[in-house]
């Protein structure tokens, strides 16, 4: 079970928290936000952060880091009329998304953006908090939106042993 300040959508920081998105054909993943990971390996301190997908797909599959990127104040972009109000983006920030084939081949880092979201979208949105937009060459670019899961507090139970 992730420690509680992740899977509880009262941490502050929306970058370390569970997040579920809609990858389109494949159907709602969740992943993990982290920081002080880039990609696959340690990243270089807390301006790093990492979506790795705990649910995977037939292209990039669970444990597998889904995009990163750098969030820093000095690796913020300016976000002024780049995308329309509507999504309520408060923050940009460079990063590159996971593209592979299916089995995980052909696999590589493609550039996008990581968006900070209000939250506040409406049906636009339905409430996103962060969205990640991949430009993939050649296709259009790709924008999918993350909401943050609240873990419901259980008790495990109690653990037996059989003779």
């Amino acid at each position: 079970r992730p420690p509680n300040p992740v899977g509880s959508r009262s941490n502050v920081d929306p970058f370390d928290r569970l997040y579920l998105g809609a990858f389109g054909p494949h159907g709602p993943e969740v992943l993990r936000v982290v920081r002080g990971r880039w990609g696959d390996e340690l990243g270089e301190g807390e301006e790093c952060v990492t979506a790795v997908k705990l649910t995977g797909d037939a292209n990039v599959p669970a444990g597998a880091a889904s995009f990163r990127a750098k969030v820093g104040p000095q690796h913020k972009l300016e976000s002024s009329f780049s995308y329309p109000e509507e999504l309520g983006v408060t923050a940009r920030y460079k990063g590159q998304g996971r593209v592979a084939k299916p089995g995980f081949t052909e696999r590589n880092w493609v550039d996008g953006e990581l968006l900070v979201l209000d939250g506040r979208g409406g049906s636009l949105t339905g409430g996103a908090e962060l969205g990640f937009v991949w430009a993939v060459p050649g296709e259009r670019r790709l924008l999918i939106l993350f909401s943050s899961l609240e873990l419901p507090d259980a008790t495990p139970p109690v653990g037996m042993y059989l003779d």
